[in-house]
């Protein structure tokens, strides 16, 4: 996996060569973000020709490791300015890793709506006018249709095509669901590229080919078995992501009412247990669903109406805490409906949820009104000036409408997790080099730390940075994050996971390979974001949760600025 394709959009070309020296032994967000750093000049327009879209699977991609399928994808984020990557999983990072190819880099923009169609041949371009303006769903429909189910496909929806800021980027499945890189914009980015689609055939691929085969497998065995011992294994096929929005709102920390409170009185309702219940009672509905080939966590889900139709799939922690929780919304099924309108029109759940929850504060919509929540998301789709104010973000929502309390870092909605609870993610939601973003450095606690206290005002930086570390690798090998849990309690599982990426690198690494590898990642990023005019006055969460009481505790986020700014420094 060794092919760096070059696409030059304005001439509908395109060349592919040996992935350049400078590049070598990385993947997935450690490749974007390499390639933003060092080719995107810092103070070029997010959504202009000098910005890049780049688009890569992981290290890890194209082999047999479990869980190695997620595709990162970076550029300049019209959000927040910053460098970004964002990764989903889906069918396409093994697709492109069987085709030998480590990155592809969208260059300039193309002068009409295009598709891109690529397998062993080459690059081939499409007109894509008769998809303007369709939603995902229909565009993968058509698309699978034309080319059938071997394929994957690449896709924005039509918040992608008025480069709204919120817009993401959407990866099917192997069955054909979308699922969404969603974070920072880079549907958007996409869009201005009047890119639609990328649909990738890796008919007469081949698998990623390693030397010491006897290692590679034993490693493999060793840490499939390890993941798969772990508690958190059986948690995610029964309950998926949603199981967690009963013990964060134990802990007092979900996000509730445009992050008032800590706790929702109606959690049950919305709840990893009670959608399990519904899943059992549905025809068609499932848990234990898989997004790549290889999953062996299947944290996903399919849920379906009482008719056995399909709603969305899959319905997460985060889409319900933003949609439900923090809109006072505890109609799970209007949540699933929610989630999918965002998802065809291709925008963050995250992201819109919380410009709901402006509008829920500023007074347009009452708390809870969930079909209210759903016509405004509807509009999206339609480019009405609500439907653009909302696909534009919460920081764009609540500034237009008047709110205070806008919980956004650098433009970037907050996670389900409340700062004032976990004070560890409240770190990295400040620190990290890609506004507010759970995923780079998520501090929950865990029966195999007990000394860990979240709640804590000191201690949260070096925790903080540690994670950002770690998980920076972990996006770099294209490996899934919830695969990635176990070995954080289980150090020898972080020696298997090692040796697999010995065996495929044929390189020997020694035991600070992952935290390195995560250093010299997030060094790139603050290097371009540092050029860009960001500085440490930047990393901070806004003035309420720090004023304002956790309720119905007491607990502000009181973490010291001077704590903050060593984060990266340590």
């Amino acid at each position: 996996m060794n092919k760096l394709v070059r696409v030059n959009l304005k001439e509908k070309s395109y060349e592919i060569s040996a992935l350049e020296n400078s590049y070598a032994n990385i993947g997935g967000r450690g490749l974007t973000s390499s390639i933003i750093a060092n080719e995107v000049p810092a103070g070029s327009s997010s959504l202009g020709e000098l910005n890049k879209l780049v688009i890569a699977p992981g290290i890890l991609a194209g082999t047999a490791v479990p869980n190695s399928g997620r595709l990162s994808i970076g550029a300049k984020s019209p959000l927040t300015g910053t460098i970004k990557e964002a990764n989903a999983g889906g069918s396409a990072a093994h697709k492109l890793a069987r085709l030998g190819i480590a990155a592809i880099v969208l260059e300039g923009c193309a002068s009409e709506l295009i598709y891109m169609q690529i397998d062993k041949n080459g690059v081939n371009f499409n007109k894509a006018s008769d998809l303007s303006m369709i939603g995902n769903l229909d565009c993968i429909e058509a698309y699978r249709k034309q080319y059938g189910d071997d394929v994957s496909i690449i896709s924005i929806g039509q918040a992608g095509e008025m480069q709204l800021m919120a817009a993401g980027v959407s990866v099917t499945s192997p069955d054909f669901f979308p699922r969404v890189a969603a974070r920072g914009g880079l549907g958007a980015v996409m869009g201005s590229k009047n890119v639609k689609a990328v649909v990738i055939d890796d008919a007469e691929g081949e698998n990623v080919r390693v030397k010491d085969n006897a290692l590679f497998k034993d490693s493999i065995k060793a840490f499939t078995k390890g993941i798969a011992s772990h508690p958190l294994a059986d948690g995610f096929k029964q309950f998926g992501t949603p199981m967690l929005v009963g013990l964060i709102n134990e802990m007092g920390a979900i996000a509730t009412r445009n992050f008032s409170q800590g706790r929702f009185d109606s959690a049950g309702k919305i709840s990893g247990e009670h959608i399990a219940e519904m899943i059992k009672q549905r025809p068609n509905a499932k848990s234990g669903h898989s997004c790549m080939k290889g999953c062996v966590m299947n944290c996903s889900n399919v849920f379906t109406d009482l008719n056995g139709e399909v709603i969305v799939s899959g319905l997460e922690y985060e889409t319900i805490a933003l949609m439900g929780s923090n809109c006072m919304i505890d109609d799970i099924d209007a949540i699933a409906r929610m989630n999918v309108a965002c998802n065809d029109a291709g925008v963050d759940t995250m992201d819109v949820g919380e410009a709901i929850a402006m509008c829920m504060e500023a007074g347009m919509i009452e708390w809870g009104e969930a079909n209210k929540a759903l016509s405004m998301i509807m509009e999206i789709s339609k480019g009405t000036e609500k439907g653009r104010m909302i696909g534009n973000g919460c920081r764009f929502t609540g500034e237009k409408l008047g709110v205070a309390r806008i919980p956004h870092v650098k433009g970037q909605s907050l996670s389900g997790y409340d700062p004032r609870g976990l004070k560890g993610t409240g770190v990295t939601y400040a620190t990290s080099t890609m506004g507010a973003d759970h995923t780079c450095g998520n501090a929950l606690p865990s029966p195999a730390n007990p000394d860990y206290d979240p709640a804590s005002a000191s201690g949260q930086g070096q925790v903080s940075q540690f994670l950002q570390r770690y998980f920076a690798a972990i996006d770099t090998l294209g490996l899934c994050l919830f695969a990635s849990l176990p070995a954080l309690d289980m150090p020898e599982l972080q020696t298997h996971l090692k040796d697999c990426v010995s065996a495929v690198l044929n390189e020997t690494l020694d035991d600070d390979y992952f935290m390195r590898l995560g250093a010299f990642v997030l060094e790139e990023e603050r290097k371009f974001n540092h050029a860009t005019g960001f500085t440490l006055k930047d990393d901070r969460l806004p003035e309420f949760f720090k004023k304002e009481p956790l309720l119905p505790g007491t607990s502000t986020f009181d973490v010291p600025d001077e704590e903050l700014d060593k984060v990266h420094k340590y």
